[in-house]
């Protein structure tokens, strides 16, 4: 993982003055200067942010203080008004920058920012960006899009720690809209729409929504806080499932609010921060439920933090959830169960994205019966792995998990798969063939093997040992020779 955070801010004058502007110094530009700005570009900002269904007042207020209002030294040089990095069509520019190194401090260096051919072309790549996210999560940004966020203030404010580090970067976006009515001039909202929406968080509100059975719900329209345009309220389908799957907070937990409801979906909907519900770092919760919200296809959860079915639950993006790796694999066998295991058939793999429901007991099937497996899937739980069979009954298919699973035909399952992912140790032992009881294989550390942890390593295929119950990647170094590692050292 790369240890340095890179701020879009350039060392020349008139480019600090982002930076200063969000740290609420008094740097600012003429106000004929910004007017001109704001005339000069609203055609192209609306035509921007319409293509990806943005808010407009957003994307111009971003333009300007990224830009210093066109006057920083990277915008007339490169039509760059965002401080966006990389190459455009192979063309950029070498400018001075200031980046945190590993210990926090501040250093300059020179990087490479894309140049465009007109104006324009930045202010699409960056609605591009902003709807299509980064390579590792293209829902990265999700937040500012209209059917995800309620209000431009929504919008600014999911910007902060995303998009810039400055803590009161949403305000300062927020604070632009209203002082220049860019809602009203790019939008199409009235002046007095979203205008007091900047707040980050609200008090506390009633219990969240009641669990029903999978469904679409198609609420009814709502007039949004402050005057603004009523707007549908988004359609849902539920998925229901065992009140006691737990699943960790993610280490990007906080960046999310928590809701009574899924955001968009009801009338009352409310949201906190995760600090205001006094959770600091990444704890296990409860997930009982998934919604999927229709148009955007976003999977919400439903969550509490106590064992108790009955405590207060939640709704939460599924970035803010830290759900194992599952791998899938089509087979054609067969297997028999253990009857006397007072396990359950689930409808999916227990504790995944897909939030599994019982369907069926174990003990009600037949003692001594071969059923038909189509499919296997592994899951990755780091230290341990879970392999689960879909197995055949009574005209149904379910998940049954393999510790209740009397007899299989192999002590190693294989399933393909393609993925990036990072070494932890160079030190690591890689084998020649998953380790199996009374099978011989060669060893080594993965560094004399030719790889390091401070490259990415591809995996080819993923393995589950029925002996060790351990979840295997097959990797493969620079001059092709492939090798297995424990699940324990990469991510």
């Amino acid at each position: 993982m790369n240890k340095k955070t890179i701020i879009k801010i350039l060392t020349s004058v008139a480019c600090l003055v982002p930076l200063l502007v969000a740290a609420g110094q008094g740097v600012k530009a003429e106000a004929s200067t910004q007017s001109t700005f704001i005339s000069t570009y609203k055609s192209d900002v609306k035509k921007a942010s319409s293509k990806y269904r943005l808010y407009g007042s957003v994307m111009m207020a971003q333009a300007g203080v990224e830009s210093a209002w066109g006057q920083s030294q990277l915008t007339q040089q490169a039509n760059n008004f965002f401080g966006i990095k990389g190459a455009y069509n192979g063309q950029s520019v070498s400018m001075p920058t200031f980046e945190y190194d590993e210990n926090g401090q501040v250093e300059n260096i020179n990087a490479n920012f894309k140049k465009y051919p007109t104006a324009y072309a930045s202010f699409a790549d960056n609605g591009n960006t902003l709807r299509n996210g980064t390579s590792w999560n293209p829902s990265y940004y999700s937040g500012t899009w209209k059917e995800n966020a309620a209000t431009y203030a929504d919008a600014a404010n999911f910007l902060t720690n995303r998009y810039a580090t400055a803590p009161n970067y949403g305000a300062v976006l927020i604070s632009v809209i209203q002082q220049y009515q860019l809602d009203k001039l790019i939008d199409g909202a009235s002046s007095s729409s979203s205008s007091s929406s900047n707040s980050t968080s609200t008090s506390s509100s009633s219990s969240s929504s009641a669990s029903v059975s999978s469904s679409t719900v198609n609420q009814n329209t709502t007039t949004a806080a402050h005057g603004a345009t009523p707007k549908p309220l988004a359609k849902v389908k539920y998925y229901g499932g065992d009140s006691y799957q737990l699943v960790k907070l993610s280490n990007s937990f906080k960046k999310y609010y928590v809701y009574n409801h899924v955001k968009g979906a009801n009338k009352n909907e409310k949201k906190y921060t995760f600090r205001q519900l006094n959770v600091t770092k990444p704890v296990w919760v409860y997930v009982d439920m998934r919604g999927v919200k229709q148009g955007s296809n976003t999977s919400w959860y439903r969550i509490r933090f106590y064992k108790n079915n009955k405590s207060k639950k939640f709704w939460v993006y599924s970035p803010v959830l830290s759900f194992p790796n599952t791998y899938y694999s089509s087979v054609n066998g067969k297997l028999t169960v253990n009857v006397d295991s007072k396990q359950k058939i689930y409808d999916h793999m227990y504790g995944t994205s897909y939030v599994a429901k019982a369907i069926k007991n174990v003990d009600a099937l037949k003692r001594n019966s071969r059923y038909n497996v189509d499919k296997i899937g592994v899951k990755d739980n780091i230290k341990t792995g879970e392999l689960w069979y879909r197995i055949s009954f009574s005209g149904k298919k379910g998940w049954v998990k393999s510790t209740a699973v009397e007899s299989y035909s192999s002590k190693v399952i294989y399933l393909k798969d393609k993925a990036n992912k990072q070494l932890y140790n160079s030190r690591a032992v890689v084998y020649d063939h998953v380790p199996e009881k009374g099978v011989k294989v060669k060893k080594t550390t993965a560094s004399k093997a030719g790889f390091s942890t401070k490259k990415t390593v591809k995996t080819n295929m993923v393995a589950y040992s029925l002996d060790m119950k351990t979840v295997w990647y097959r990797i493969a170094n620079a001059k092709g020779n492939q090798y297995w590692i424990s699940a324990t050292y990469v991510s």
